[in-house]
């Protein structure tokens, strides 16, 4: 069996490659099978003239505004297939199972500004 990394952005044990090695960022273009979220191109936001590139001590920043999008839209499955069916409601993540991965990644979900989170 292959050891999987925990995706910093939604909390889904799924990665194949870490993320962060000795404090370093990775851009490993990897995309979460859960969220969507591509390390190395997720985190550079698309603006009025281009995108611009997330300086690195700003990472926690870009994953915060990415899981907060992509929470609101539903925590659709970026490929339904890889996820386990305990998992999921059809193409979508449990709201249950996303507040024990998000909490397993030790953030604060009782501070979120998301509808739903009002009773952690």
């Amino acid at each position: 069996m292959c050891v999987r990394y925990t995706c910093p952005v939604c909390g889904y044990e799924g990665l194949e490659n870490a993320v962060f090695v000795n404090g370093e960022y990775l851009n490993t273009f990897e995309i979460c099978t859960c969220c969507g979220f591509e390390f190395g191109f997720s985190e550079d936001h698309d603006v009025v003239h281009g995108f611009i590139t997330i300086p690195e001590p700003f990472l926690a920043v870009a994953f915060q505004l990415y899981r907060k999008k992509w929470i609101e839209e539903g925590i659709r499955l970026f490929d339904s297939k890889s996820i386990p069916e305990n998992k999921k409601n059809k193409d979508s993540l449990k709201f249950d199972v996303l507040v024990d991965q998000l909490k397993a990644l030790k953030l604060d979900v009782s501070n979120f500004d998301i509808k739903g989170f009002e009773k952690f």
